[in-house]
């Protein structure tokens, strides 16, 4: 980039800094997040280590954002975004690998499997008994249209059942009044084994209620509009993964289907359908970049992720342009060679997490164990300049609430560093459950430690969070998540766009724009604040030896014994990009 647009890109930030600050001053309250800590190890490191703050102040917010100006122009340049499988997608490639070898790194792009799903000919579903009918197929053009009947749902398999029984599950509300918990626990499915599955949508997921039924041994699950508004009456296209590898097809059916099946079966008519779907993978290979410092403890190595691409919809220069830019600042910083680093880093841009953690999850279960014996913990930057944000901090010992999930034994310490650095700045942080959204998963389940920041997505800002972080309670934490005003404009100015889905939701334009001025200079805000942060943990686990504990070692020898003998996991395509339906 020339000179003349780095000065531009560093007098606009300025300006914006100084806003925020300004604003931060009046009315937003910060306090301190107190959480009892096991004291540093001697070769720890501390946010007060000089190393430790001149490597955070050598990743600043103009390099951050001089990316953040290419990867905006790569997508304007293609039809506004860089999803995996467009052109932007590979000219952020090239731009990545050619940033790295300018900075003295051999970058390898990696190739991972994405798996290409679709329907080799239309499906059948038709009622056999009592009374024998054809319904209409439909695909993801017919989405929630009443063109079609049913539509098979993405990642079935090729199934072919002839005058199978059906088998309403569980919990079902007729008539439908809304909330139905149809098919969400386990023994929804009681006396469902060797039948087809007939649950209505509700509250829960259509992939839990997919791999229950198939936990259950039904033959086929039949998933029906709830029916008990107009919203809910057509057939939907639903491309999530189930949490394993499906062996039974699955569909979903308009209310009218549903209801038809379901009245023949309460009737006494014992229901029976022909039910074919014809779903076939066809392997597909698409790359993504790594590059290691050449210094460091192969044996210690410390994984830094973040993703490259964007959702189709949009640029993407939050999510996650602005951890693939915090990357390339971090691996430039590093490349200066002014830090004594004992272990070896890893920087990671992985592909397809908005498509369900695709690459980092292929990468992470093709790792050997005595590859990942050599890594040390993962650390994943996702969304780091939310305009409406808040300071998120992967809750990995899962005592924050009742019910996070626990990450690896080590999760916790990664969860102090963060909160280490947050307190030492005299600013407070929100735990965030692990919930499986971001490219962390393939991680955590191969048992390394792992921990993360994150300013938030299309969760809703609550009046104790604007009270803490400032900004508009009411309103998404990113307001343009995966929406067209993912740009550049919205992160240099922390103002949506007036028509962002998560500005002020249902409000009247004045209150959209009160949200705005609430909300103005909050996303450069947010990445000064969260790339410290991130860029204080990479020094901090790069510098450390051997921050872990003997019991994070003990955990992590015993895991390894518990599988010897055993292949990895299979891996879960599931993504913050690509939230669950219901």
């Amino acid at each position: 980039m020339k000179t003349a647009s780095k000065l531009l890109i560093a007098s606009t930030t300025s300006v914006l800094l100084a806003t925020a600050a300004a604003s931060s001053g009046s009315g937003a309250v910060q306090t301190v997040t107190t959480k009892a800590h096991p004291g540093h190890s001697a070769h720890s490191v501390t946010p007060s280590n000089p190393q430790a703050k001149k490597f955070v102040k050598g990743v600043s917010v103009p390099e951050i954002t001089e990316h953040q100006v290419a990867l905006q122009q790569i997508a304007s340049l293609n039809n506004d975004t860089r999803e995996v499988f467009s052109n932007g997608y590979q000219e952020s490639l090239d731009y990545v690998v050619s940033t790295l070898r300018a900075a003295g790194y051999q970058p390898e792009v990696d190739q991972f499997n994405f798996p290409f799903w679709e329907e080799t000919q239309p499906p059948v579903l038709n009622m056999v008994a009592p009374t024998p009918k054809t319904y209409v197929p439909g695909d993801a053009e017919d989405n929630d249209l009443p063109t079609a009947d049913f539509i098979t749902m993405a990642n079935s398999p090729t199934v072919e059942l002839t005058n199978a029984p059906v088998f309403p599950v569980g919990g079902i509300v007729d008539p439908p009044t809304g909330g139905s918990a149809s098919g969400c626990a386990a023994g929804d499915y009681a006396g469902v084994s060797g039948k087809v599955a007939l649950v209505q949508r509700g509250t829960c997921s259509f992939v839990a209620k997919w791999g229950l039924a198939q936990a259950a041994g039904a033959t086929g699950v039949i998933i029906y509009n709830e029916g008990n508004t107009p919203a809910r009456q057509n057939p939907l296209f639903v491309d999530n993964q189930p949490d394993v590898p499906a062996t039974i097809a699955a569909v979903i059916t308009s209310y009218t289907l549903g209801n038809e099946l379901l009245q023949a079966y309460k009737l006494g008519q014992n229901p029976t359908v022909d039910f074919k779907v014809y779903g076939d993978f066809t392997d597909r290979f698409l790359p993504q970049v790594i590059a290691e410092t050449r210094g460091g403890d192969p044996n210690h190595v410390v994984v830094v992720g973040a993703h490259l691409d964007s959702v189709p919809a949009g640029p993407g220069i939050n999510d996650d342009g602005s951890g693939t830019a915090t990357l390339l600042a971090q691996a430039e910083e590093v490349a200066q060679g002014h830090y004594k680093l004992r272990n070896k880093i890893r920087f990671m841009w992985f592909g397809a997490e908005e498509n369900g953690l695709v690459g980092s999850s292929y990468y992470a279960h093709n790792l050997s164990q005595s590859e990942v014996d050599k890594i040390d913990v993962m650390l994943d930057y996702d969304m780091l300049a939310s305009a409406n944000y808040i300071r998120g901090v992967y809750d990995g010992d899962g005592n924050a609430a009742p019910g996070n999930p626990t990450g690896p034994e080590g999760s916790g310490k990664v969860e102090q560093v963060f909160d280490d650095w947050f307190s030492a700045q005299g600013l407070e942080s929100t735990r965030r459950a692990f919930d499986g959204r971001s490219d962390y998963v393939g991680f955590t389940e191969r048992g390394i430690p792992s921990g993360g920041i994150f300013a938030g997505a299309e969760g809703v800002k609550t009046a104790e969070e604007a009270a803490i972080y400032g900004g508009a309670a009411g309103s998404w934490f990113d307001p343009c998540y995966h929406q067209l005003c993912d740009n550049l404009i919205t992160v240099l100015t922390g103002v949506p766009a007036l028509d962002a889905d998560g500005l002020a939701p249902g409000g009247t334009e004045a209150e959209k724009r009160a949200a705005q001025r609430a909300m103005a200079g909050g996303a450069i805000k947010s990445l000064t604040e969260l790339s410290a942060a991130a860029s204080y943990a990479v020094y901090y686990f790069a510098a450390s030896k051997d921050p872990f504990s003997a019991k994070v070692h003990k955990a992590r020898k015993a895991a390894r014994a518990a599988k010897a003998g055993r292949s990895g996991p299979d891996y879960k395509w599931r993504g913050h990009g690509n939230p669950v339906r219901r």
